[in-house]
């Protein structure tokens, strides 16, 4: 009779992966540990786990960077658009106020808050 060799773990189709390799200093391994079983998880996994949270972060922190220049660069085109236009009017504060009391005056009382 022949012995059938231990059956090994599936992978996921798709989820092609690699091995790495690296020191680590004993108070972040022990942190690493912490980590995992706080979530029930070996620390490859919880390794796994932070290092792709942090690098979500990273990218959402480089979008934003990018929204915030594409929203300034937007305001400082319009800004010297409208210095070059040479209209220097505004809206005078009282009118302001008129809009806001008016637009208040037409709220039930509860909504009011002054």
């Amino acid at each position: 009779m022949s012995e059938r060799a231990p059956a090994r773990r599936k992978r996921a189709k798709g989820a092609a992966t690699t091995s790495l390799h690296f020191r680590m200093p004993a108070d972040l391994r022990s942190r690493l540990q912490r980590f995992a079983e706080e979530r029930s998880l070996d620390e490859a996994e919880a390794l796994r786990l932070a290092l792709s949270e942090r690098l979500n972060e990273a990218d959402d922190d480089r979008e934003l960077e990018a929204a915030e220049r594409w929203q300034f660069e937007q305001a400082w085109t319009t800004w010297q658009e409208y210095l070059r236009s040479g209209r220097r009017g505004g809206v005078p504060p009282e009118e302001i106020h008129r809009l806001f009391d008016e637009a208040l005056g037409r709220l039930p009382p509860k909504q009011v808050r002054r």
